[in-house]
């Protein structure tokens, strides 16, 4: 009967598998293919696709300005997300339960609604739309993600070592320095590539906050769909996969950090 149920789960996961990664395989598929519409029947393999984003400039600079408004985002929140749950975790205050919900807010709002709602807001606010709000917003975003990490490390943090550390001379910023956030290392970057992924991929909260300046490359490729699909938008979509997947080979492999923890 072990064996039986063994099985079974293994045959579950693979569909599980199957099932998550069959739309991926399909983009990638269809970025090599010859067809001039998207999705289509495979015709001929071809990389015209891939050359012809030489061709639209508008996709390059949308994409460096992704990456600007994601690690600047990430980083905000990476900051802010670990210093208020330190403060929920070593701190006795009251309502925490209820602060800790409140900061989990954004991911309980449907994005379009945050993206109205701060747009309103920078509107009362007189505030011009610009990089300024666009990296504000998606710091907004991000941060829940970067508190539950840093939570869940400090859920299984040892304060003792900070007291240790204090009770040899260390001062408070000497034993955050170098104690606490070394320890807390495998959840923090876990933290900030996640949110940079997150924030880089973020579509309905992007469409209100950007210009045609600061229009970032889910805008831009939303766009370029209004008018027209073909291949080409898979030929974006499988090199953004690629980005994000050598992205985490390289903190598996160079940072020693896993994204996500191996059960036992």
């Amino acid at each position: 009967m072990t064996a039986v149920l063994r099985y079974a789960g293994r045959v579950y996961l693979l569909l599980l598998m199957v099932l998550i990664m069959a739309p991926a395989v399909v983009v990638l598929v269809d970025s090599f293919n010859a067809a001039t519409s998207f999705p289509s029947p495979f015709e001929a393999a071809t990389l015209h696709w891939y050359a012809a984003l030489r061709d639209h400039v508008e996709f390059l600079d949308a994409a460096w300005t992704s990456i600007k408004v994601a690690v600047i985002a990430a980083s905000v929140a990476l900051v802010a997300g670990f210093l208020a749950a330190y403060a929920l975790a070593r701190g006795r205050m009251r309502g925490r339960n209820a602060i800790t919900t409140a900061l989990m807010g954004p991911l309980l709002v449907p994005e379009l609604v945050v993206g109205l709602a701060i747009l309103q807001l920078v509107g009362l606010a007189h505030l011009p739309l610009g990089l300024f709000v666009l990296v504000a917003a998606h710091s907004v975003f991000v941060l829940p993600l970067s508190v539950r990490l840093s939570l869940g490390g400090l859920s299984r943090f040892d304060f003792d070592l900070e007291e240790a550390a204090r009770s040899l001379g260390a001062t408070r910023p000497r034993v955050l320095w170098l104690v606490t956030l070394p320890l807390l290392k495998p959840n923090l970057i876990a933290g900030f590539v996640l949110s940079v992924v997150l924030s880089f991929v973020n579509l309905p909260l992007s469409m209100f906050l950007t210009t045609a300046q600061t229009a970032t490359l889910p805008v831009i490729a939303f766009a370029y769909m209004e008018s027209r699909i073909d291949p080409m938008i898979a030929a974006v979509a499988t090199l953004i996969m690629l980005a994000a997947t050598a992205v985490a080979i390289a903190v598996d492999r160079v940072l020693r950090v896993r994204l996500v923890e191996e059960s036992r």
